[in-house]
Order: C-alpha cells, then sequence, then structure tokens
C-alpha cells in the first residue's frame, strides 16, 4: 500500500505529514489491515465486499487489530460494526496497552508524545475544542458536610458502575518517566467490558478499585475522568510526568486548557499551617507554596486544580476544598 494510505490514517488522526504516526501505523498494521481501516466504520460483510478481500480473511484481521487495540466493536442491528480510533488520544492509550506491543512501538509512541504532540495538541484547543479531562477530588479530601455532585465523586462513579476493570497507565508505559505502578487505570462499564475481552484489563471489585483509589491518592496521583457532567467510562490517576493531559496542562501555556480544574480549589487555614512544606512537596501542580516570610502556606488559586492531594497530605489539617466553581461549570 501507498505511503498516502498511511498518511490518511494520520491525517484522520489530525496528524497529517508526520513521518513519526506513519511508522507507528506501520507497525500496528500491514497492507491489508490499512485497507479495512479506511473502510471503516462497517460490518465484516462489508469490508470484504468493498476492499475485494476474502471474508474469512477480514475477521481473522479485523481480531487482530482488534487486539492491537485499533478497531473497535457496536453491536449494531445489522450486526457487529469495526470501526477504527476516533481520535488520537484512543489510538495512543489502546494500542500502548495492546498485550504485545514491541518496544520499538512504545518508544516511537514516546517520541511522537514529546516532540509533535505539544504543537499538535495546541491547534486543536486553538481551534475551540473543550476540555478533554477533568480534575476530581481524591478520595477522601471532601468533608463530609460539602455537598459533591455524583459526576465528580470518584466512590459514587465507582459504586453506580457494573462492571469494573484495572488497566495499566499507557502514558506511565510509555513515558516511564517515574516510579509510580502503572496499575492505576480504572476502565467501568463498557470501557471495562473492553478492555477485559481484548486482554489489557483485569475484572475486579467495587471494593479494590476504591482501594487503588485510595493507593493512588495516597501516592499523590490526580484522579482524572472525562470532562462531562455524567459519569464517564474511566477514572485515571495521573502523574504530571508521564501523563499527555496533565504534562502538557502544566508545561505549555497554550495547552493549559486540555484539563478542566475540578468545582473546588485548596485553601490554607493559616492558624493552624505548620508551616512544614509538606503541602508544597506534594502538589502535583506547584500551586502550593511556603511563603517564608509568613511561615505559612499559600496557594497560587490559577494553578491549583482542586485535585485534594494536599488535603490528604496536611498533618494539621489546615487544608481544605472549598466548592469555587458552580455544578454547571463540568463539562463546560
Amino acid at each position: 500500500m501507498t505511503t498516502d494510505a498511511y498518511q490518511q490514517l494520520c491525517s484522520n488522526m489530525m496528524a497529517p505529514g508526520s513521518e513519526r504516526l506513519e511508522r507507528i501505523w506501520r507497525t500496528l498494521c500491514d497492507d491489508a489491515e490499512a485497507a479495512l481501516l479506511l473502510a471503516m466504520p462497517a460490518t465484516a460483510e462489508q469490508l470484504a465486499a468493498s476492499t475485494g478481500q476474502a471474508g474469512s480473511e477480514v475477521q481473522d484481521r479485523v481480531q487482530s487489530l482488534f487486539l492491537k487495540g485499533v478497531v473497535f466493536e457496536s453491536a449494531k442491528p445489522q450486526g457487529t460494526v469495526y470501526r477504527a480510533p476516533r481520535h488520537l488520544f484512543q489510538l495512543h492509550d489502546a494500542s500502548i496497552q495492546w498485550s504485545d506491543a514491541p518496544a520499538a512501538l512504545i518508544d516511537e509512541w514516546k517520541q511522537f508524545m514529546n516532540e509533535e504532540y505539544p504543537q499538535l495538541l495546541a491547534m486543536m484547543l486553538s481551534a475551540g475544542l473543550p476540555s478533554f479531562m477533568r480534575a476530581i477530588p481524591a478520595l477522601g479530601s471532601l468533608q463530609d458536610h460539602q455537598e459533591v455532585l455524583a459526576a465528580e465523586d470518584p466512590k459514587a462513579i465507582i459504586e453506580a458502575a457494573e462492571d469494573v476493570a484495572v488497566c495499566s497507565c499507557p502514558c506511565r508505559l510509555s513515558e516511564r518517566n517515574c516510579d509510580n505502578t502503572p496499575r492505576t487505570c480504572l476502565q467501568l462499564d463498557k470501557g471495562a467490558r473492553y478492555a477485559i475481552k481484548r486482554g489489557s484489563g483485569e475484572r475486579i471489585s467495587k471494593q479494590r478499585a476504591l482501594e487503588i483509589l485510595g493507593e493512588a491518592a495516597e501516592a499523590g496521583l490526580v484522579h482524572m475522568v472525562d470532562n462531562k457532567a455524567q459519569s464517564g467510562s474511566y477514572i485515571c490517576n495521573c502523574c504530571p510526568c508521564c501523563c499527555v493531559i496533565l504534562k502538557p496542562h502544566l508545561q505549555n501555556t497554550d495547552c493549559h486548557s486540555v484539563l478542566a480544574p475540578s468545582r473546588y480549589q485548596a485553601t490554607v487555614e493559616a492558624d493552624e499551617c505548620l508551616g512544614d512544606e509538606v503541602c508544597q512537596n506534594a502538589c502535583p501542580t506547584n500551586a502550593v507554596k511556603l511563603d517564608d516570610a509568613a511561615d505559612v502556606a499559600v496557594v497560587d488559586e490559577p494553578r491549583c486544580i482542586g485535585c485534594g492531594v494536599c488535603v490528604l497530605r496536611c498533618p494539621s489539617g489546615a487544608i481544605t476544598l472549598e466548592a469555587v466553581r458552580p455544578a454547571e461549570a463540568i463539562g463546560a
């Protein structure tokens, strides 16, 4: 197949002309498989008719692509419809979570995300796309009397799910910039069933999911979800050194809007603050600093994403999360 076909796949991911992404596609699919991807969405029968490939070969190739994370299934009245990834993030996450992903593929992704992705992300955001993900308060960081919406309560999100699976974080698998465990991404319902079927996820109990959230919060990881008013299909536990959302949010002013903050913001009760720098060292966004003159922690409000990590770490309870945004802010 010509380079034009693989470049069409790159263009579908909003990265036209990318030689590195083309190499990623060539690692993930051969010429016949690339033809199938370009003919999707379609049933297996439709794919066979449009590409001239035998029906049995189409089924084998589609199954291979499904395991690699570049084909997704939808049950429709006419049968199972197969589709290619909808966007770059889906391709990135699913292909890196492929159990047999070669080291060369992971390395290509790391280089692409560090060299080409920041400019691509800035371009997408400048076109008016909304924030892709949203931070939610860490499990246990809100006080009992505070009113919490279901879409921002990690416990409520887990309890509402029918199926839960744990997967390895694709960002940490690729970037390898920290020692945080990669086995922290929680997939819910449709996302969980997809991960279990292709072998990238393990079915777990809701109790185990809550334990993972607690462990992640204690490790200083940030709970992040879809930026939607309803509960989504996952809860990620993210670090600022690897995450493809949190990292550019912090490092590139043109990409700041890729992550929406929670409805909350950290506040410090000065009289209770010990001036011990624990919160400063814990904050994943460098939003909490010790004012040396006053010997008290202060919050840089524009940098605070309301994740609650500092609340859990503060030994004196001087830091709390206070609601500063209305419910309508979620998904906006």
